[in-house]
């Protein structure tokens, strides 16, 4: 798992909304404490650059997995995230 927190590290300057989405999932889902600060830095910094990107599931799976971690996403993820939700709010199922 160390390997794998590295290596998205290293990649997640690259990582499209999806990507984060789908990452910081399987992290909540496998069940893991904490990934490392840097990562979880990292994925918030390209998450929010990517917001404009995210469709209704990625968003929801990308909140759902911070509160599974128990980690509050940053000002400006909450915002993009926020501003996103409202764009694609029609999508949104129950």
């Amino acid at each position: 798992m160390v390997g794998m927190m590295k290596q998205a590290v290293v990649v997640q300057g690259d990582f499209k909304s999806q990507d984060v989405a789908n990452t910081l999932w399987a992290f909540a889902k496998l069940g893991l404490q904490l990934p490392s600060e840097e990562l979880m830095a990292g994925m918030m910094k390209q998450a929010a650059a990517v917001h404009s990107d995210f469709n209704a599931q990625g968003i929801a799976n990308t909140l759902w997995a911070f509160a599974t971690l128990g980690l509050q996403p940053s000002e400006e993820l909450m915002a993009g995230m926020m501003k996103q939700a409202v764009a694609v709010q029609s999508d949104f199922n129950a």
